[in-house]
């Protein structure tokens, strides 16, 4: 390896799980995670604290305002500022981008591969609608893509949050059908060693209202991130960290420069890797 951490990056976005569902419920997998790797119960997100801008935002490294996704209504946005798709970027570079997510309304689904064609993702799959079914799509390119980026997106807790309530008994059950699901993806991705595996979520929920999260208070705007697998330390403490720290991340463990628009920095990169600390100074 040169001076990539990694050829490849696994991230899963866990659709509005709350932080403090992870111990509260006992999430037996994200518990085995966090000890394994690095992590953060602190981080936070873009405001508004809805799926459609932080996805937005986890795909551009840039907030909402910049990238033009300022709500929950998915659109072709006009952004207002450069804006380099970190799926576009690792492409340049040679490393595909696949992405697995539920499969949306019919109205939707030509919109959706737009907006992922837009992004640079080369291999975009929506099917099923639960973080199981999501993984089953997923399970043969987790097995034979080496490198690159694979993205999964697994809605399980948000649907419950919002249907019943966040930390209600559905809510509860759906967190522990997510995390049996997270427990498939990590035996997949961490059974190669030069693979980062990238866990957050884009809100959490139950602040104000609970089932809906789309307001300042900091259950909805805490999320937690988990790094875990190539050389992460196990134990290490994330500390302060935002979504948009996570594509600068991914771009600094490709060894790559990271965009000079990118609103984050790469999470602990000292703990991660701490040669590349010194490669993007």
């Amino acid at each position: 390896m040169d001076s990539a951490l990694c050829q490849r990056v696994v991230l899963v976005v866990l659709d509005g799980l709350r932080p403090d569902a992870i111990e509260t419920l006992q999430l037996p997998t994200l518990l085995s995670l966090q000890a394994a790797g690095a992590s953060t119960l602190t981080a936070q997100t873009v405001w508004p604290p809805v799926t459609a801008a932080a996805m937005a935002s986890l795909l551009t490294g840039v907030h909402p305002p910049d990238h033009g996704l300022t709500s929950d209504r998915l659109h072709i946005p006009r952004s207002r500022a450069d804006v380099q798709p970190l799926p576009a970027c690792l492409q340049s570079a040679g490393y595909i981008t696949s992405a697995f997510l539920a499969e949306p309304p019919l109205l939707f689904r030509r919109l959706a591969r737009a907006l992922a064609e837009r992004l640079g993702v080369a291999k975009p799959t929506f099917s099923g609608q639960c973080a199981s079914q999501i993984v089953d799509a997923a399970s043969a390119t987790l097995g034979r893509q080496r490198r690159g980026l694979i993205l999964l997106h697994l809605p399980d807790a948000d649907r419950a949050g919002h249907a019943h309530g966040w930390m209600s008994r559905q809510y509860c059950q759906a967190a522990h059908e997510l995390d049996s699901a997270v427990a498939r993806i990590a035996v997949l991705a961490l059974s190669e060693p030069d693979t980062l595996l990238v866990l957050c979520a884009d809100h959490g929920g139950g602040g104000v209202v609970a089932n809906d999260h789309e307001s300042d208070h900091p259950l909805d705007r805490t999320i937690p991130i988990i790094v875990a697998g190539a050389d992460v330390s196990a134990g290490t403490a994330l500390g302060d960290a935002h979504i948009v720290d996570i594509p600068a991340t991914i771009i600094n463990a490709f060894g790559l420069a990271i965009p000079s628009n990118y609103a984050g920095r790469p999470l602990s990169t000292s703990h991660i890797a701490p040669e590349l600390a010194l490669a993007n100074a």
